[in-house]
C-alpha cells in the first residue's frame, strides 16, 4: 500500500476531531504547567533571592581621586560622592587617599550602621563592582560586596554591625592567574596586590585567599598573621608577621557603644583624661558616629586658652622592642571642628596628636609624635613640626575619615635614639577648641624578614 500523503493525513486529522482536541488539551497543560512553574520560581526568587543596593559612599580624605563609570569617562573627585552599584572604577595617586563606606538599610530618621569600610591608599587602582543586601527579612542571603583588578593597597575594616553576614568578594585580575580574596568575618585587614605577589594581613578577624583557576591553592589568615601568595611561583605560605601589641586598638569592633547620661567611658585597656582646672573643661567618650564606634575627644564653649584631653597605654616594666626591626603606628579619625590654625604657634596644639613615650638601650627617655590639622595658615607662616618631632605635621580634610600609616618608625629614629622599650602609647587632643572623633590606634612591632613589602 502506498504511504498516505501529507495532505491526506491533514485530512485525516480534520475529519478526527477527538485526536485534535487532545492535542489542544495536552499542549494547552504542558503550557499551563511552565507557565505555573515559571511564575512559582519567579516569585520565590523574587522573594528569597532578590537585593537591592547597599548605601555607598566614597569620601576623599587627601588629594584628589579618579572615578571612571561605564560610559568609560575619567571624573576627578575631590570631595564626597554617594556611589550606585554601578561598576565604577577608582583610582588614586601616591599622594591621595580615598574611603569607601558601606552602610546597612535604614529608616529615613536613623542614621544607619557602617557595615564596612574600604580605604584606598596612594597609587591604588579598585573597580567596584557590586553591594547588594536582600530585598527582605526573611532571605538567608547574605549581604555582598564585590570588587575587581585590584592593584596597590588597601585599608579595611568590616564591622559586624548588620543583622546579617557579609561577604566581601576582592580580586586581582578577571582572568585565571588572578587572586580571590575573601572576608567573612568582622575584623581588620590589609591587603596589597602587586605585579609579583598578593599580601594579606589579619590585624583581626579571619581571610581567605585562593589563585583563581587552580583549585587548592589556597590560605587563610587569622589576627597576627599574614598570608603570601606569589604569583610567579603560584606558592601560597601563612606567616606570623607584624604583631599588634595594644589591647583593643579598633574601637568599632567592640561592644555596641550604650547611650548614658554619664558617656565618659574609656575602651578596655585605655585610660583617658581631661586634665582638672581647664575652662572650659574638655571631655572624652565612647560614640556611635556616623555608623561607627570611635572615642571623641572634644573641648567647645567658645575656649579660648590651652587645654587638652588624653587617652593612652601604658606598659608596665615597658614593652621589649629590642630584637624587632619594624615598629609602626597606624591611626583612623575624623577632624571634626578646630579653632587654631595648623596646631597652632608652637605647632604643639594640634586637632590630634600620636605619641610613643620609650627608652633606649642606655634606658634613656625618648618620644616620637606626629600631629593633624585641617585649618590652614592662611598667613603661611605658622609651624608645622614640634620641637619634638622630627616630621611635619599632616593636612587631611575636615569631617572624612582618614588612616594613617606612620612606615617604619625605627628607619625614622636615629639609631643613637633606638627604642628600646616602649613605655606608652598616647593620643590626644590639643588647642582651644577642638572635636575628633578617634576610630583605631594600633601599634604594630615585628621583624622585617616577617613583614613583607608595604603596600603605597
Amino acid at each position: 500500500m502506498a504511504d498516505q500523503s501529507p495532505a491526506a493525513a491533514a485530512n485525516a486529522d480534520a475529519a478526527n476531531p477527538e485526536r485534535v482536541a487532545w492535542i489542544v488539551l495536552l499542549g494547552a497543560f504542558v503550557c499551563f504547567c511552565v507557565l505555573t512553574i515559571s511564575i512559582a520560581f519567579g516569585v520565590y526568587r523574587f522573594l528569597f533571592q532578590s537585593t537591592v543596593a547597599l548605601p555607598v559612599s566614597l569620601e576623599v580624605a587627601i588629594g584628589t581621586v579618579g572615578i571612571t563609570g561605564v560610559d568609560m569617562i575619567e571624573a576627578v573627585e575631590r570631595d564626597r560622592r554617594d556611589l550606585t552599584d554601578t561598576a565604577a572604577s577608582i583610582s588614586t595617586d601616591a599622594q591621595s587617599q580615598s574611603t569607601m563606606q558601606f552602610y546597612d538599610l535604614a529608616d529615613d530618621d536613623e542614621q544607619p550602621p557602617l557595615l564596612a569600610a574600604v580605604t584606598l591608599r596612594g597609587n591604588t587602582f579598585l573597580t567596584f563592582e557590586s553591594a547588594n543586601t536582600p530585598r527582605f527579612d526573611w532571605s538567608q542571603l547574605s549581604q555582598r560586596i564585590q570588587f575587581a583588578s585590584l592593584r596597590g593597597a588597601l585599608d579595611i575594616l568590616v564591622t559586624g554591625a548588620g543583622a546579617r553576614s557579609l561577604q566581601m568578594d576582592i580580586y586581582t585580575a578577571e582572568h585565571d592567574g588572578g587572586v580571590h580574596v575573601q572576608l567573612l568575618a568582622k575584623g581588620r585587614y590589609r591587603l596589597s596586590a602587586s605585579e609579583d605577589e598578593v599580601r594579606l594581613l589579619s590585624l583581626s578577624g579571619r581571610g581567605t585567599a585562593r589563585f583563581l583557576g587552580e583549585a587548592g591553592l589556597s590560605g587563610s589568615a587569622r589576627a597576627g598573621q599574614e598570608l603570601v601568595l606569589r604569583l610567579g611561583s603560584r606558592s601560597v605560605s601563612q606567616q606570623d608577621t607584624l604583631q599588634n601589641v595594644l589591647t583593643h586598638p579598633t574601637f568599632s569592633l567592640g561592644e555596641p557603644v550604650v547611650p548614658r547620661a554619664d558617656s565618659a567611658a574609656a575602651p578596655p585597656g585605655w585610660e583617658c583624661l581631661a586634665p582638672p582646672g581647664q575652662t572650659p573643661p574638655g571631655t572624652y567618650s565612647r560614640v556611635d558616629f556616623e555608623g561607627r564606634q570611635g572615642m571623641r575627644l572634644r573641648r567647645v564653649n567658645q575656649a579660648r586658652s590651652n587645654g587638652e584631653v588624653r587617652c593612652w597605654q601604658s606598659f608596665p616594666g615597658g614593652l621589649d622592642v629590642s630584637d624587632s626591626d619594624t615598629m609602626r603606628i597606624l591611626a583612623t579619625f575624623s577632624p571634626e571642628n578646630q579653632s587654631l590654625s595648623v596646631c597652632g604657634s608652637l605647632a604643639s596644639e594640634c586637632i590630634l596628636m600620636l605619641r610613643i613615650d620609650y627608652r633606649d638601650s642606655y634606658n634613656n627617655p625618648g618620644s616620637w609624635l606626629r600631629g593633624f590639622y585641617y585649618a590652614e595658615d592662611v598667613t603661611g607662616a605658622a609651624r608645622k613640626t614640634c620641637a619634638s618631632c622630627i616630621q611635619d605635621h599632616i593636612h587631611t580634610r575636615q569631617a572624612v575619615w582618614y588612616t594613617f600609616d606612620s612606615d617604619n618608625l625605627l628607619n625614622l629614629i636615629s639609631e643613637a635614639n633606638r627604642p628600646s622599650r616602649i613605655d606608652t602609647v598616647t593620643f590626644y587632643a590639643s588647642g582651644h577648641q577642638f572635636d575628633v572623633v578617634v576610630g583605631e590606634v594600633i601599634l604594630l612591632v615585628g621583624a622585617s624578614a616577617n613583614t613583607g613589602r608595604d603596600g603605597g
